[in-house]
């Protein structure tokens, strides 16, 4: 949870009669100041039935000033079932009618200097950050268009691969118009554009050394082709961004994917943290909430084919390790998201449940697999289950159900 936002916030409800079945919608208007971003934003909440509350999450660990609201009846955070963290439940003193917009509004400030990296001159605005309102859930998807006014000249901004981003005068436009759980900003001081091939771009500090960026280029480079070849040949990547934070693997110790751009450091520069990150551009359709053994392990496992041949040392060292944190790793079909010692067991164990399928079944057929489901959008345990026995038997099936319930 961040700690360091100062709120204010002003919410304002009102409805107006639209089709229910259009996403979510937030507009936000960002004013730099020094190391202080000032911060409106709209969320238009589509109603899907009659509701006297909302949740929203929104940095929960500040504290607010005002909550201001027609038709409010009462606000306060509090926990949500199943969810480790607190939650806005906002009452309304009549209920929100079906078919209708609830526009919220709220105005709030993020101090760079103690929430976000500026010494090490690095801005990452993310879901993680809890930085943007959302309602009802860390998964829940909606639309964005994001004003920025006063942005510094000496940082290069980064947003998704697909939102569109325009330069208007003083300030610059993003939108993204298909439906996404965040708002991305991405920022760092002196940065450089470095074209590995003209299919990989890097972002980059500008003291970055040419061979480091060749050394990640390359492996980025293997990286796609194998995986384009074994299981993505169905939804091949084409263009690929990797994007190089202005700061230490010490400071932020985690690297992510938004599909086809990766954010990670120079430190993280191996076949194993960078085949992981690209896999997901396949392995990202699956509820992250509730099955999240369907993006990480099947990410891990696609590593694991990369690393084994670029790296036969270290596939050995990485399995090795992986299967002694699996032994001890609650089932797998019991390890969401929230699930108390999910962890090894939904990036770890998964992915070793995997390797230990392809050698039962033989390579060819496991990527044959893997290469339906992405072609056909799987995105459950249920589903893949059901392409295990399509292309293999029942009792395989049954077996493989079997080690997940273990």
């Amino acid at each position: 949870m961040t700690k360091y936002l100062l709120l204010i916030l002003i919410l304002i409800s009102s409805l107006v009669n639209i089709s229910a079945q259009k996403p979510d919608h937030l507009v936000i208007d960002m004013t730099f100041k020094d190391t202080i971003v000032n911060v409106n934003a709209t969320y238009h909440k589509i109603v899907q039935s009659p509701a006297d509350s909302l949740y929203f999450l929104l940095n929960p660990a500040i504290n607010v000033d005002t909550i201001k609201a027609e038709n409010l009846e009462s606000y306060q955070i509090t926990k949500k079932e199943g969810r480790p963290f607190p939650f806005w439940l906002i009452k309304f003193k009549k209920p929100l009618d079906n078919k209708s917009v609830a526009s919220i509004h709220f105005e709030y400030s993020i101090n760079l200097n103690t929430q976000n990296h500026l010494k090490s001159d690095w801005i990452e605005l993310n879901a993680d950050k809890l930085w943007f309102p959302n309602n009802g859930d860390l998964n829940n998807q909606f639309t964005y268009n994001i004003s920025i006014s006063n942005f510094p000249s000496s940082y290069s901004l980064i947003t998704h691969s697909d939102a569109e981003t325009e330069n208007k005068k003083d300030k610059i436009i993003i939108k993204k118009k298909q439906p996404e759980y965040e708002v991305l900003i991405l920022a760092g001081k002196d940065m450089m554009e470095w074209n590995y091939n003209e299919d990989i771009t890097i972002y980059a500090s500008n003291d970055t050394k040419d061979s480091t960026l060749t050394s990640i280029g390359k492996k980025v480079e293997n990286s796609i082709a194998l995986l384009n070849r074994t299981i993505g040949s169905s939804d091949p990547i084409q263009k690929f961004i990797v994007v190089l934070r202005n700061t230490s693997k010490k400071e932020l110790g985690f690297q992510f994917n938004r599909k086809n751009l990766i954010v990670t450091g120079k430190d993280f520069n191996s076949y194993a943290n960078l085949s992981h990150e690209i896999a997901h551009y396949w392995w990202s359709m699956a509820n992250f909430i509730e099955e999240p053994w369907l993006n990480e392990s099947f990410a891990n496992y696609s590593m694991y084919q990369v690393v084994e041949k670029y790296n036969s040392d270290a596939y050995k060292s990485i399995i090795e390790k992986h299967r002694e944190i699996a032994d001890s790793a609650i089932p797998v079909s019991e390890a969401s998201l929230f699930t108390e010692n999910a962890y090894p067991s939904y990036y770890y164990k998964g992915a070793i449940l995997l390797l230990d399928l392809e050698q039962k079944i033989g390579q060819k057929i496991m990527y044959n697999i893997l290469s339906y489901c992405i072609k056909k959008e799987i995105s459950s345990s249920e589903g893949f289950l059901k392409e295990l026995q399509r292309h293999t038997s029942e009792q395989i099936r049954q077996s493989f159900a079997k080690k997940l319930n273990e």
